[in-house]
């Protein structure tokens, strides 16, 4: 893998074609008025950084005004929503996987296709990050900012005392948590963020490794779901029993920062989380580092990852040029190097040729140089939630309506079974389809 890494950053070396080039004066005249972000990140060093680049923008832009509203993710996507049906949307926004096609499906945002030719073309992104993720029909629906491999972190030490190896197989890993978990120490193995956005992301991956895609077309070339077949029933038997077994009290009450505390705090075996769950124990425990390793979900029936992914979208009643104007801006310089420099463990690049851009490569902290150069591995067989097979109109409401965790959650407090779990999900989802 790493071989394979090596010789993706010599041939994005050889492409010897500057980056992304500039506006012009001339551009920078003829933009007058004021220009709303609303942005769904909120970590502090991640606003600050996109401060700069605003200010920078206005320094360039002497007659444009920036302003920058933090709206956070709970609500974000419901909220935008709102915005475009009561005709007063901000001018851009970052938003989530899936939620490009869902507010492409409101008429509320504009396609960036002349925004992604200006800035390089289609070419410039690996992965599906702007072929499924930031598209719809074959357009361009949101620019690509970031992606975010996920990755499962263990304790070293945990594991040692346990007798286990990292595990490879899923009967492995539920092994593993299972023979750490000791109540009477306080020691629990896995769960997920069931109280947020983001617990349906470790559903699905655990659903993609098994096989099971969501969605797949029809001989027409029409969006059928796929989701009530035996491999989905397995899943969730699994995630059932993983966290039935491992997790403490209280678990379907946690958003992602509780596990992340708990993780730091020698209660959590480790999490499903992307490379963020290592600033949380560097901030909390940093002798912690040495004793912490991390793995990808095992494959059951093929390699299968969910994926974290952030785009801009210009929205049809906001000040469009403005919008589309400052979203060149960003991708112009090493701009975004020193975005993603700014909140690394969250943050890599979309962009095939960042990865050879050695001020990148030197910025990284310590504890994220080993995930580097398998990011791009793993983002290969990852996908946004539903997208595997190409990008649909529901996904965004998937994530946003938390439909995935929702019926694990009712096997953990209701005692459905996992057939009724996964009847649960198709029946939500067919609704939302108008089915």
């Amino acid at each position: 893998m790493r071989a394979r890494f090596v010789l993706f950053v010599i041939v994005a070396a050889l492409l010897a074609a500057p980056l992304f080039a500039g506006g012009g004066k001339e551009a920078a005249q003829a933009l007058k008025g004021k220009l709303t972000i609303w942005s769904t990140l909120t970590q502090e060093p991640r606003k600050v950084a996109l401060e700069k680049i605003t200010q920078d923008y206005q320094k360039e832009h002497p007659e444009v005004t920036v302003e920058i509203d933090v709206i956070g993710w709970t609500g974000a996507f419901d909220k935008m929503v709102a915005a475009i049906s009561a005709g007063n949307p901000p001018d851009l926004a970052t938003v989530g996987q899936g939620w490009p096609q869902s507010l492409a499906g409101t008429g509320g945002i504009v396609t960036v296709d002349d925004v992604i030719a200006k800035i390089g073309g289609p070419k410039i992104f690996f992965g599906t990050g702007l072929s499924v993720l930031g598209s719809l029909d074959d357009k361009a629906y949101s620019i690509p900012i970031y992606v975010t491999p996920h990755i499962i972190s263990y304790r070293k030490s945990w594991l040692a005392e346990a007798g286990k190896q990292p595990f490879k197989t899923w009967e492995e890993m539920y092994d593993v948590a299972k023979a750490v978990t000791n109540p009477g120490k306080n020691r629990y193995g896995y769960t997920i963020p069931f109280a947020d956005v983001h617990g349906g992301k470790p559903v699905w991956g655990f659903l993609l490794a098994n096989g099971v895609t969501i969605f797949e077309k029809d001989s027409a070339g029409k969006w059928k779901l796929n989701v009530e077949q035996p491999a989905a029933v397995e899943t969730y038997e699994f995630l059932h029993k993983l966290i039935k077994d491992t997790a403490p009290q209280g678990a379907v009450s946690y958003v992602v920062t509780d596990l992340r505390n708990l993780v730091t705090k020698n209660v959590l075996l480790g999490m499903y989380d992307t490379p963020e769950v290592l600033d949380a124990i560097k901030a909390a425990a940093p002798d912690m580092l040495a004793d912490t390793g991390f793995t990808f979900i095992p494959a059951r029936k093929r390699l299968g990852s969910s994926q974290g992914w952030v785009g801009l979208v210009v929205f049809q009643k906001g000040n469009q040029a403005i919008a589309k104007n400052f979203s060149e801006f960003m991708f112009q310089g090493d701009r975004l190097i020193d975005y993603y420099l700014s909140y690394p463990a969250a943050m890599f690049s979309p962009v095939e040729a960042h990865y050879k851009v050695q001020r990148y490569l030197d910025g990284l902290p310590a504890e994220l140089k080993p995930i580097l150069p398998v990011a791009p591995e793993i983002l290969k067989y990852s996908a946004g939630i539903s997208q595997w097979n190409g990008a649909n109109a529901w996904a965004g409401e998937i994530e946003n309506k938390v439909i995935l965790p929702n019926a694990l959650n009712e096997m953990l407090t209701k005692n459905i079974t996992a057939e009724q779990a996964v009847k649960k999900v198709a029946d939500e989802i067919r609704r939302l389809m108008g089915q």
